[in-house]
């Protein structure tokens, strides 16, 4: 496989949206700050932007919106948090990712997390928090398969219990 992991681009709009379409179809979602009122160029410029911290929403911290592509395709989307607030450091962590359901089963999810990884420890992140549903077993194997030490199980939004992982 050689799955790419590397920011959004123009010529992501596309795929990009019709990955919104897709995991929206099934309740779940590309990502928290996806912007569909804007226009894409603005959107991508956005997102560059919050890798410096610019225009970030609410209480979020800098971060990296990546897209994941093979053979030409965007398959799905990483979201790496260059570092914890109160919520990531007890429920979202460092890194977030999404497959598009057409993708999934094929160690897509597996290399996304791996990379994501990777590009937080070339950022002085070594100890890397990772979360997932407690009942997301597929997230799970996921993350332990990248090394994922459980850490514990907390309460979490809309009383889904959460998996806290270290890398």
């Amino acid at each position: 496989m050689s799955l790419i992991l590397r920011r959004l681009a123009l010529e992501d709009e596309a795929d990009v949206t019709a990955a919104v379409a897709e995991l929206a179809a099934e309740g779940g979602h590309w990502s928290y700050r996806y912007r569909p009122d804007l226009a894409w160029a603005d959107y991508v410029a956005l997102v560059h932007g919050w890798e410096e911290g610019r225009d970030l929403p609410g209480d979020f911290v800098a971060n990296a919106d990546l897209v994941a592509e093979v053979d030409g395709v965007v398959v799905g989307r990483s979201s790496l948090r260059f570092e914890l607030n109160e919520f990531l450091r007890t429920l979202g962590g460092h890194i977030g990712y999404a497959v598009r359901p057409q993708f999934r089963g094929r160690g897509h999810a597996t290399e996304m997390l791996r990379q994501s990884a990777d590009l937080l420890r070339a950022r002085g992140i070594s100890r890397i928090l990772v979360t997932c549903d407690d009942d997301n077993i597929a997230s799970a194997k996921v993350i332990e398969a990248n090394g994922g030490v459980l850490e514990s199980v907390v309460p979490g939004v809309a009383d889904m219990p959460k998996r806290r992982y270290w890398l």
